[in-house]
């Protein structure tokens, strides 16, 4: 799926959109106002769309303008959203004021739990959460977008796959890196829970390409030391990729799978060192205020959501297992430079 939106006004949108199916006449839903939808196929010919192979036809165009969505002049908010998969495509809101900023927000983490993101992410004319899930090609999309210069995109992906368009789109990037140790047991509790899901026969897709993973999740008695020991020690290779130096994989890696070597860690200090907040866990109030600084934010920043503490305990007990250095060096390094560079200039006023 491909998409492109050319905006000329408030009330006179052209766009294109490719679905994943070729054969298939594109269709999109217009929301007006958060109360009014209409739905509109295709009627607009783009053959170039045909040329490089993305649609049989080229039909792929709307022109959306009030004679063709009454009322859109007159709307204080507008989404246009791709009718199949109901991916955001477009929004507008004139009755609020957006931030003229590109921002990107690398968040590794597997819970996405970030109580910075879910204050900010209202300034912004358009934002996008869980990047991680979005298709590569309709990714660059996003990033290759003209029509706004008010984006918010937050969530986990392989940087290096996009710093080209970053850096081409302008977007300010950000990064709050966590303690390895707990990002590993939120991880492991994540794939435990995942696994009593998926054995729900209608539920059971959802673990389609984590199930070895959530069976070693699943196999671990936190209670026993020993079990644990040999437990990582004997860890297959998937569910090794998928839970080993999450941060250093984003920051150094291109592809899923990727093996990590000691040039990695090298490769995301070299990515680390060209983003433009970097902040740490245990300076929350240091971060909050970088960001709040370039986002031009008022106010008092949010507070810090505790870590649970069935996830406080089970880092401790994770930390005390030789095996599970590998799963988390490289990360550990990383963030301890990061806290040694941090403590230096924020230590005395936090």
């Amino acid at each position: 799926m491909h998409f492109s939106v050319n905006r000329f006004d408030a009330s006179h949108l052209l766009l294109w959109l490719t679905p994943n199916d070729s054969r298939q006449t594109p269709r999109v839903r217009v929301v007006i106002d958060a109360e009014r939808t209409l739905e509109l196929e295709a009627w607009v010919p783009f053959p170039q769309l045909k040329e490089f192979g993305w649609h049989d036809t080229g039909l792929c165009g709307f022109e959306i303008t009030d004679a063709t969505c009454p009322g859109l002049a007159a709307a204080s908010r507008v989404a246009v959203f791709d009718a199949d998969s109901n991916f955001l495509l477009y929004q507008h809101a004139a009755d609020r004021t957006c931030r003229p900023l590109r921002l990107f927000t690398l968040d590794y983490t597997i819970d996405q739990d970030n109580s910075l993101r879910d204050t900010i992410f209202n300034e912004f004319q358009m934002s996008y959460f869980g990047i991680r899930e979005i298709h590569y090609d309709l990714l660059r999309c996003v990033f290759d977008g003209k029509h706004t210069d008010s984006l918010y995109l937050h969530g986990s992906l392989f940087v290096r796959r996009y710093e080209e368009l970053l850096a081409q789109g302008e977007f300010l990037k950000t990064i709050l890196i966590v303690d390895p140790y707990i990002e590993l047991a939120k991880r492991i509790l994540w794939l435990r829970k995942m696994e009593q899901i998926g054995r729900e026969p209608s539920q059971s897709w959802r673990i389609d390409q984590l199930e070895a993973p959530c069976a070693f999740a699943a196999g671990l008695d936190f209670a026993n030391p020993s079990a644990l020991r040999k437990a990582f020690d004997r860890i297959d290779q998937t569910t090794y990729n998928w839970l080993s130096n999450p941060l250093t994989r984003d920051l150094s890696c291109t592809v899923p799978g990727e093996m990590l070597k000691s040039g990695h860690w090298s490769a995301a200090m070299d990515t680390l060192s060209r983003f433009n907040v970097i902040g740490h866990q245990q300076f929350w109030d240091a971060y909050t205020a970088m960001v709040s600084d370039v986002v031009g934010l008022s106010g008092t920043p949010p507070a810090e959501r505790a870590v649970p503490e069935p996830v406080l305990r089970l880092a401790e007990t994770l930390s005390r297992v030789r095996t599970t250095l590998a799963l988390v060096e490289l990360d550990i390094n990383l963030s301890d430079k990061v806290y040694t560079i941090i403590e230096k200039q924020w230590g005395d006023k936090g």
